[in-house]
């Protein structure tokens, strides 16, 4: 397909149809039939009958005069239809009149039915045994088009219903590609015909009701299992659309056919019916009476617990039942769910992980669609679901704990606001599993835990379960300390007061008794305590999160809160971070920012005096926090208290006996001040920001353009006139002090610039001065400024097309000029361009014309034969560009040029970048092809070309075979839990699924697998199965039961009395004690030696031990084979020269000397090994000398 859509590109689009190879059978014009001309294969002799009636047909319309609308190639193909007898030919005819129909006007198909309709139908029933499936599914795919466009009133006449009755028994066909056409068929005459999409659409299709007891007449043959499963496949996506009546007798027979047993239809039955619920079918087709009947019928269906593909399948039905239940009646649906989640809960003792799972989410799920929309209407109800769920924590759900904590989590959210009364018992039980010992779903629990801090808040939370920290005789382990951290981060929308009247004495207590214990010399105590209060400080960004009373308990806390930040260093990031939230998230209400605005004389001093003074951390963030936190303040600010304020600020800065530090403080706040002062007060701040701009002082040059950044993009009425007023003599400041500006001043500086370019008019002589720098800035290292860069060279573009008002194409020619000419400069410069151009080129991709790609190309091939290793990769980078910026078809005429660089490149570079020219070869075979690019390359590359080719080649393969395992473990969801699978809307049914003729190649589907369809039956031993019992659907498995008795293999060596007893027989003998004693005192050996670690001796010693048991395994005694014989006992090598009474070895007359081989490896010869081999016979050697030594000793002596 790849294939034929880019042959198809490359046609003419300018007006002209598309020349394809097509073309030369036939002159059709109409774009009705371009599928058949662009989507072809010219391998089939169907595809070539199709061209050959299409060719034909055209011809004589064209003798005739025609204009080859649609009208006229219905009547053609029509009468072609009705002459034609070959199979071939008739598929090709109906294939083709399959297309135009969709494009004829509904009028020509409305006077036309009746003699339209009888020439398919008894075409479709002479050929209805026919081995050619693309005939039956474009006779099928006609009818269905005509029907839906006809009006309400023909559906009354006898021969129409005739007609589609016939249509229907396609869907038990026994080809499954005709049954799929027929499907769609029918779904898109009952959901899709034109009246009923149309704005006054009737109550359900006339045909419903003829369709409805078709399928109940099919699912009835109950000897027919296949037509049975046709059939219940086609209601999934239909039964939603049914009248009342008919909808409930067809429930009626699907319910009754699940109880046969068959795995195969049940499973297609809940899918029908989830189907028939996800539609969300009429409120007086489906009532609320009945689909509560069917959630209550469909109980008499659970499958066995531990059945994993059915279970899953029915919660799914289940769930999606009372869904549709919640929109009908929210009340009655949760009377409904109270049974439901009991029986979900018995689910959950299932020993399958996937059941497990499966209910946990369809417990979630009703939740979040039923019971959240409804949760304030019947607290009897919640109550009852919320027991069912809370018996999940008691041990026999252990190992499900975490999905029912998870649930409850979800409960907590809900309803934990409404009825905080319900959920309190549990959290003390959830108080009670955290302080168990190795309890395994701690994360789970905290985030339930959380979920009802959120909902119920913490007040009620601490109530149900208190915190136990009283700073009093506390259990020092603190075991309900788990708490805090939980609190810290879901505190949130609750009373500000309960902090100042519970937390701050708590704090202030334990804050006391720290330091008691201090002067006690308790380190490990007043540590705790200590860090006790910092956690619970730590609450108050929590509380100051939206909270509820913050204009009647602000006032009782802010005294304390100003006092933090002076003289309590550890508080400051916790209290400033508390102001911040307050702040930001009341700015729109008016009652709360006055109260917070009254106490900002009180804040904003201190503040100043924290961001002002010098930490003794240089690392310490608590200045950055402050300047943040006055930043903000500032917004709610009073102006004439920020006017006083900024006065004396401006005043210390002009001071020159201050230190550099204070200096930099007081700019930067003269920075968060700038902007919210008058245009006097600005002209101040500019003077003084313009005589340090040229300042040798980096930090007060950076903090100066700073100023004038925050100066120029301030979006404030007093600063937009300042700027215009004084712009000229900005633009002179920022043009002089280029050469001065250090490095860490680019940033601002280049800011600053776009700001000015934003507003300035036309002013191409500044654009001309100030390009230099901005393309060389795009190499500075320090990334803002390169960002900067690239955004100053984006907005001097707008600026040049904003002054010229002409198009955009001629404005980008006139200012990629202007950039083209920094390739004249130095290597530097020649680079920072090339990537200021690979921007540029990105963002206006658009309106780069031809000549202008030319030009751009050609510089770049130029550059790829560069010396410089930086042009080179530079041009890379463009290069690499333009293959993703542009099509093949756009590149195609400078596809030689553009190999011919690559290959041509410096010997030094091409090895430098051997990777990166791999890559772009890469990308060219895929955008190009590997013939066109191989035969491009010289010989030399061919070898990496083919590498490339085979990489690619192996990358496909490799996400193919991935895909193939997607699409197997798709296929395998869709059989176990089809039913969270959504029916086709009306646009997929509607969609042209006949579009392709049978002979279009395709991907074999792969064969199912075998064995699909069994069923188990689970019987007890002594006992009979009642098939009449409506529960016997839990014995019938579809997955193959474990046989306990044949999985325990758990053997033992006791007898077994008659009625089964073990017996356990007691050791008489005293010798048999002694050998287990001495067995245990050898294994307690054993034990105490591997906990001191092992030695050689050791070893050596367990070696000798085994082999000893080895030998004395078995003792000889009787006859033959079993008679004792004297074993012979093997020689110890060098025994021969082992001397009798002194150590060592000795020479024995006639007999070599003593020796020993030391094998030669080949590793030795390894210069990296060598040493690792020269230290194996260190100790050899060493031993050696030492002997050799005391000998001579010894030889002296005598």
């Amino acid at each position: 397909m790849a294939d034929q859509q880019s042959d198809a590109g490359t046609g003419s689009v300018g007006g002209k149809t598309f020349s394809t190879w097509a073309t030369n059978w036939t002159d059709c014009t109409n774009t009705t039939f371009s599928k058949v001309h662009r989507y072809w294969t010219s391998n089939s002799a169907l595809h070539k009958e199709i061209l050959a009636v299409l060719a034909a047909v055209t011809e004589v319309i064209k003798l005739k005069g025609g204009k080859e609308s649609e009208t006229e190639y219905f009547a053609a193909l029509m009468t072609t239809l009705e002459t034609t007898s070959e199979d071939v030919s008739l598929s090709a005819v109906a294939y083709l009149l399959s297309l135009v129909l969709k494009r004829v006007p509904a009028a020509v198909l409305k006077t036309k039915f009746s003699d339209i309709e009888k020439i398919l139908f008894e075409k479709l029933g002479k050929y209805a045994s026919s081995y050619s499936t693309s005939l039956l599914k474009s006779l099928i795919s006609c009818l269905a088009t005509v029907f839906r466009v006809q009006d309400p009133i023909v559906w009354n006449d006898s021969s129409t219903v005739q007609v589609f009755s016939g249509l229907m028994a396609f869907i038990v066909h026994n080809k499954p590609k005709v049954r799929k056409a027929a499907h769609h068929a029918i779904c898109g005459i009952l959901r899709g015909s034109e009246f009923m999409i149309s704005g006054h659409a009737p109550d359900h299709h006339p045909a419903c009701s003829v369709t409805a007891k078709y399928c109940i007449q099919q699912i009835e043959h109950v000897g027919e299992e296949n037509s049975m499963l046709y059939v219940l496949s086609l209601l999934k996506d239909i039964l939603g659309v049914f009248p009342h009546n008919s909808l409930k007798s067809t429930c009626e027979i699907i319910l009754r056919v699940m109880t046969l047993g068959n795995v195969m239809v049940t499973s297609k039955s809940l899918q029908a019916l989830h189907g028939m619920f996800v539609i969300k079918p009429k409120v007086n087709h489906l009532t609320a009476d009945l689909n509560a009947q069917i959630i209550t019928a469909l109980y008499d269906y659970h499958p066995a617990e531990n059945d994993v593909q059915p279970t899953v399948a029915w919660l799914a039905v289940m769930e999606r039942a009372h869904v549709n239940l919640t929109r009908l009646d929210g009340t009655l649906c949760l009377s409904h769910l109270p049974r439901f989640f009991s029986t979900c809960m018995n689910c959950l003792l299932s020993q399958k992980v996937e059941i497990r799972q499966a209910v946990a989410n369809t417990m979630k799920d009703l939740l979040k669609n039923c019971v959240s929309l409804n949760v304030g209407s019947v607290e009897t109800s919640l109550n009852k679901m919320f027991k069912a769920v809370q018996k999940g924590l008691g041990y026999q759900y252990f190992n499900c704990w975490g999905q029912v904590l998870q649930i409850m989590a979800l409960f907590y959210e809900i309803t934990g606001k409404q009825f905080p009364g319900m959920i309190k018992k549990s959290l003390l039980t959830l108080a009670d599993l955290r302080d168990s010992h190795n309890f395994a779903y701690r994360a789970d629990l905290d985030v339930a835990f959380g979920k009802a801090i959120q909902a119920a808040g913490p007040k009620f939370v601490l109530e149900a379960v208190p915190l136990k920290i009283t700073g009093d005789g506390d259990d020092y382990m603190f075991p309900r300390s788990w708490i805090l951290p939980i609190l810290r981060d879901n505190i949130r929308e609750t009373e500000l007061q309960f902090f100042t009247t519970y937390f701050l004495p708590l704090a202030a207590k334990l804050r006391t008794k720290s330091i008691e214990f201090a002067k006690e010399n308790r380190a490990v105590v007043c540590k705790a305590y200590d860090a006790l209060s910092m956690q619970i400080w730590s609450l108050l960004p929590g509380f100051c999160t939206k909270p509820t009373d913050l204009v009647t308990s602000f006032k009782g806390i802010a005294r304390i809160l100003g006092s933090a930040i002076s003289e309590r260093p550890d508080l400051q990031m916790d209290v400033m971070a508390a102001l911040r939230k307050l702040i930001l998230q009341n700015l729109d209400n008016d009652e709360n920012r006055a109260e917070l605005s009254r106490y900002s004389k009180n804040y904003l001093p201190v503040l100043f005096n924290v961001f002002t003074s010098e930490p003794e951390n240089e690392r310490d963030s608590t200045r950055l926090a402050a300047l943040e936190t006055i930043k903000i303040y500032l917004k709610i600010t009073d102006k004439e208290l920020v006017t006083s304020m900024f006065d004396k600020v401006i005043d210390k800065v002009s001071e020159e006996d201050i230190i550099p530090f204070r200096r930099y403080a007081l700019l930067d706040l003269v920075i968060g001040l700038v902007l919210y002062v008058d245009k006097k007060r600005l002209k101040k701040t500019y003077i003084i920001a313009k005589s340090y701009v040229e300042s040798t002082n980096r930090t007060i040059q950076k903090k100066s353009y700073r100023i004038l950044e925050d100066i120029c993009s301030c979006s404030s009425d007093q600063c937009r006139q300042f700027v215009k007023s004084n712009l000229t003599d900005l633009k002179n400041v920022l043009l002089s002090s280029l050469a001065s500006s250090s490095p860490s001043s680019k940033a601002p500086r280049l800011r600053c610039l776009i700001s000015i370019f934003k507003d300035v008019d036309e002013e191409n002589d500044f654009m001309t001065a100030c390009m230099p720098e901005a393309i060389l800035c795009t190499k500075e290292t320090n990334e803002k400024a390169r960002m900067a860069a690239y955004n100053l060279l984006l907005e001097m573009a707008n600026a040049l097309c904003r002054w010229t008002g002409n198009e955009k194409k001629d404005v980008m020619n006139e200012y990629f000029e202007i950039v083209l000419a920094g390739l004249a400069g130095s290597p530097d410069m020649i680079t920072a361009t090339v990537l200021a151009l690979s921007s540029l080129v990105h963002q206006f991709k658009d309106y780069i014309s031809t000549d202008l790609l030319t030009l751009l190309i050609e510089n770049t091939c130029i550059l790829l034969k560069s010396k410089s290793r930086e042009i080179v990769k530079a041009a890379m980078s463009q290069l690499k560009v333009f293959l993703a910026a542009f099509n093949d078809v756009t590149l195609a005429q400078y596809l030689k040029d553009l190999v011919s660089s690559l290959v041509s490149m410096k010997e030094d570079n091409r090895h430098h970048f051997r990777f990166k020219a791999k890559e772009l070869f890469a990308k060219l075979i895929r955008k190009f092809g590997y013939e066109t690019i191989i035969n491009i390359c010289p010989e030399s590359h061919h070898k990496m070309l083919m590498n490339i080719r085979k990489t690619q080649e192996r990358a496909k393969k490799k996400k193919a075979r991935e895909e193939a395992n997607d699409s197997e473990k798709e296929e395998i969801d869709d059989d176990t839990v089809s039913m969270k699978a959504q029916p086709e809307s009306i646009d997929e049914i509607l969609r042209e699924s006949d579009s392709e003729p049978e002979d279009v190649p395709r991907e074999k589907s792969k064969s199912k697998k075998a064995g699909k369809g069994q069923a188990w039956l689970i019987e007890d031993k002594g006992s009979i199965v009642d098939f009449m019992d409506p529960k016997v659907s839990k014995n019938i498995l579809a997955t193959k039961p474990c046989d306990k008795e044949k999985s325990s293999n758990i053997k033992h060596d006791f007898k077994m009395a008659a009625d089964g007893r073990l017996i356990v027989t007691e050791p008489d003998n005293s010798q048999e004690i002694k050998k287990v004693t001495a067995k245990d005192d050898g294994d307690l050996d054993e034990l105490i030696e591997a906990m001191s670690g092992p030695s050689k001796k050791s070893r050596k010693r367990k070696l000798n031990e085994e082999d000893e048991d080895l030998t004395v395994s078995y003792k000889a005694g009787g006859h033959g084979i079993h008679r004792p014989i004297k074993q012979a006992k093997k020689p110890e090598p060098g025994a021969t020269y082992k001397a009798k009474k002194a150590r060592g070895d000795v020479k024995r007359k006639g007999m070599p000397d003593p020796y020993a081989y030391i094998p030669l490896n080949v590793k030795g010869l390894n210069k990296r090994k060598k040493a690792k081999a020269a230290g194996q016979f260190k100790g050899l050697v060493t031993g050696a000398k030492k002997g050799a030594s005391k000998g001579k000793a010894k030889f002296k002596k005598r």
